[in-house]
């Protein structure tokens, strides 16, 4: 008798086959590409409503079984990474559009695509823009985006 779970050890060298890295990722707002991107995601939520009607219940009892539909459905995008400035040009020109944008609230473009040549194009607007930095060295920035539209990138699209 076992008094603990088997559990495969992987190692090192086990890496996956195609696994998709970070490295590569490339985000344009407005076809401006920003620079140093150290973190990208995509957020989908469901609202949904209760639908529970009296008929809805546990067989054999009276205790109700809820129900729910969904009503809408939201997306939002996030970009992260190191703000890059030189006293020549300012910002970095990706970085400086979406700022811009965040600050003007237009609609823009903002694609993300992936080393493997997959992604999305995405439009909405920015809802927030910070910049941020401690005694640990280097400003950093973060753009929150409503996504209205989404357009899925294929390689050589």
């Amino acid at each position: 008798m076992l008094l603990f779970p088997i559990v495969p050890v992987l190692f090192a060298g086990d890496n996956v086959d195609n696994e998709v890295k970070f490295g590569g990722t490339q985000v344009t707002v407005d076809n401006e590409v920003v620079a140093k991107v150290t973190s990208f995601s995509r957020n989908v939520s469901v609202k949904e409503e209760n639908i529970t009607g009296s008929e809805d219940i546990v067989p054999g009892t009276d205790v109700l079984h809820e129900m729910f539909t969904a009503i809408s459905i939201s997306e939002t995008a996030n970009v992260e990474g190191i703000a890059i400035e030189t006293q020549a040009n300012g910002l970095d020109d990706g970085q400086s559009e979406l700022k811009d944008a965040v600050e003007s609230g237009k609609v823009i473009t903002m694609r993300a695509v992936k080393n493997t040549g997959y992604g999305w194009s995405l439009k909405g607007f920015f809802t927030s823009y910070d910049e941020s930095a401690d005694t640990s060295g280097v400003y950093k920035y973060k753009g929150a985006f409503r996504v209205n539209a989404k357009t899925e990138i294929t390689p050589g699209s």
